[in-house]
């Protein structure tokens, strides 16, 4: 997965850019087996920290999310949250829940009742 990170008007250090590396594919891992690429903005506006990120997990399917807040962890970690919850959410719209095909009787359904007459 290819990932851009980005800051407008501050600086991103290396440490910081592999924990946002890290943070990404774990939750794009957690959810779909394969993203595309992930893009991390960090952009100080007034006195906070603004945080956008945007995952683009198949044909069509892209997930974002936005915070702010006056750190930049905290803004991050507050996005990323959303983020995943986002991809939470859609992948539980697509599991199927149900373990057997529509009007498949269960076993013990179809057999007669076995029961004593004493």
């Amino acid at each position: 997965m290819q990932i851009a990170i980005t800051g407008r008007h501050v600086s991103v250090n290396e440490s910081f850019r592999e924990q946002v590396t890290r943070r990404l594919e774990s939750s794009a891992g957690k959810f779909f087996s394969t993203a595309i690429d992930a893009q991390a903005v960090f952009a100080k506006v007034a006195q906070m920290i603004e945080t956008d990120l945007m995952i683009h997990v198949g044909h069509g399917i892209r997930f974002q999310s936005h915070a702010a807040a006056a750190d930049m962890t905290a803004s991050f970690s507050i996005a990323a949250e959303r983020l995943e919850k986002r991809m939470r959410r859609h992948k539980r719209k697509l599991r199927d829940h149900h373990k057997s095909p529509r009007g498949a009787k269960s076993a013990e359904g179809a057999e007669p009742s076995l029961q004593s007459a004493d």
